[in-house]
């Protein structure tokens, strides 16, 4: 019984330490001191972006890589996607640089595995990179078609449709 007193005890004294705020009388209106700023977070500060959610918008900054994961069975169709889109991103000259760094990021991920399991696919699946660099490089949208091609005959080999 002594120990359902304490606990009673304790909760009273609990509900008598809560704190009423009313900030209805808040103003809402001023400003953030930033003289205290991070180094390396003035330019971002003087651009004049605008802030969404409380992170500077940049449209020039890159975009975050995520590692990739999975097998060369698991990022050759990924592969696939990306390249099916650089034609059409180099004609318009907008995204294209974006896309071939992903392709470039799958080829480093899963080039050792084709390089050990699948040799013989090897030199083709360097060249359609190539291509698509050239592409990217040159301003040649039909490198990226002709990539993407070639890139969809040699998955096809790699997973036995072909």
């Amino acid at each position: 019984m002594p120990r359902q007193l304490m606990v009673a005890g304790c909760i009273l004294l609990l509900g008598a330490c809560s704190t009423t705020v009313d900030d209805a009388e808040t103003d809402t209106s001023a400003t953030a001191d930033v003289t205290d700023v991070p180094e390396g977070a003035e330019p971002a500060l003087e651009s004049g972006e605008l802030i969404e959610g409380g992170v500077i918008v940049d449209a020039d900054a890159p975009t975050s890589t995520i590692a990739l994961t999975g097998s060369a069975a698991d990022l050759l169709p990924e592969m696939s996607i990306e390249m099916s889109r650089l034609g059409s991103q180099v004609a318009e000259g907008d995204g294209d640089d974006a896309t071939l760094a992903r392709i470039e990021q799958i080829w480093e991920r899963i080039r050792p595995e084709i390089e050990r399991d699948r040799p013989e696919l090897l030199n083709g699946l360097g060249a359609t990179i190539d291509m698509a660099r050239t592409s990217v490089e040159r301003t040649r949208p039909a490198d990226a078609d002709k990539a993407f091609s070639l890139l969809t005959d040699l998955v096809d080999q790699f997973t036995g449709d072909g």
